[in-house]
């Protein structure tokens, strides 16, 4: 069976409104991604932004690519070879590589990874933070400890995600998920060894899904964090938020389309549908829709044509849990996606779990 698609913009995360249109003397360069870097609503010259493999980030990871400075208009392009990619964005005064050092810019792209096309231009922006270094002390056990802000005001009711390494994308709840209290405080006791860590705010509540507008989101600027034997790190973690989630001017991509219902045929929000591997509705989705709306309608973005499994369900990682709607789009088997021609609508069956 053929699924449906139409064309949609790329989304992408903007830190101002960062529209950009491509010149058609540029075109001659296959792909790539471009757009600005902003801190605080300002524009940042000197940011040069760095390409990773998905599931790869950080000063200790090799990149594929990075792009000159950004102009005085905090503007960036960088050609890259088509595929899946993690974005980040350093502007360091010693104008080096490796650790930030206090004051530097920074900002880990929250909507990686990222697919540049085969043809065109994704649009990725950059909201900066400034890095305030950990502050270390002798204490009885390891621990890390620290306040959480967004634009230098305490931030409250959130979570903090750790995690040991960096292949998984920093999806799910990492080995450890540690609730923000009263004046963006938290402290925990942690084994001694190197963390990556994460926090998160999502305004439509609970602990996972990727990051959407209005959330607040930072990757830790010194990540990855090393906590010694008998060590306290003190951390200060600025966040920023997703301002926008579709921006025009990028790419056009396919999508599957459809609607989600339930065993009476009623329409069901708040599920989303997750494109798979063929046969392999399991572990990390390749792609995802935003949930769905009053009426069970989802979209689907799909920038890579192929063969997929499909698969539903409110909520991200581990198993269903009890009363959670999820199902499979004929028992998983695999829906061909591409750009012949408009096929059959889509729509998808689910229950809820015991």
């Amino acid at each position: 069976m053929r699924a449906s698609f139409t064309w949609l913009p790329v989304g992408c995360f903007a830190a101002i409104l960062m529209l950009m249109f491509v010149p058609r003397d540029c075109r001659a360069v296959d792909s790539g991604v471009y757009g600005r870097a902003a801190w605080r609503g300002v524009l940042v010259p000197g940011v040069v932004v760095r390409a990773y493999r998905d599931g790869k980030s950080g000063y200790l990871t090799d990149e594929v690519a990075h792009s000159e400075p950004t102009a005085t208009d905090g503007t960036y392009r960088l050609p890259l070879d088509p595929g899946r990619y993690t974005f980040v964005a350093r502007g360091y005064k010693s104008g080096g590589d490796g650790r930030p050092s206090s004051g530097d810019f920074y900002c880990y792209y929250s909507g990686s990874p990222v697919v540049v096309p085969k043809e065109g231009w994704a649009p990725v922006g950059f909201n900066l933070v400034k890095y305030t270094p950990e502050v270390r002390k002798k204490a009885d056990r390891a621990s890390i400890q620290g306040t959480i802000t967004f634009r230098g005001e305490p931030l409250e009711k959130l979570y903090l995600y750790l995690y040991k390494d960096s292949s998984g994308g920093f999806r799910g709840p990492g080995i450890a998920t540690l609730p923000v209290g009263s004046g963006g405080r938290f402290r925990a006791s942690v084994t001694p060894g190197e963390y990556f860590i994460i926090a998160r705010k999502r305004a439509r509540g609970g602990m996972y899904g990727p990051v959407e507008i209005g959330d607040y989101f930072n990757y830790y600027p010194g990540n990855p964090v090393e906590v010694g034997e008998g060590e306290s790190v003190g951390l200060s973690i600025e966040t920023v938020t997703r301002i926008s989630q579709l921006e025009e001017g990028g790419s056009a991509i396919p999508t599957v389309e459809g609607r989600i219902l339930d065993g009476d045929g009623s329409p069901v929000e708040n599920v989303r549908v997750f494109a798979y591997p063929p046969g392999k509705v399991r572990g990390r989705p390749m792609f995802f829709s935003d949930p769905s709306g009053p009426d069970g309608r989802f979209v689907l973005p799909v920038p890579e044509a192929g063969a997929y499994s499909l698969a539903a369900r409110q909520r991200f990682g581990g198993p269903a849990a009890s009363g959670e709607y999820h199902g499979l789009y004929e028992e998983g088997a695999p829906v061909e996606v591409g750009i012949s021609g408009p096929g059959e609508e889509i729509t998808l069956k689910v229950e809820k779990g015991p």
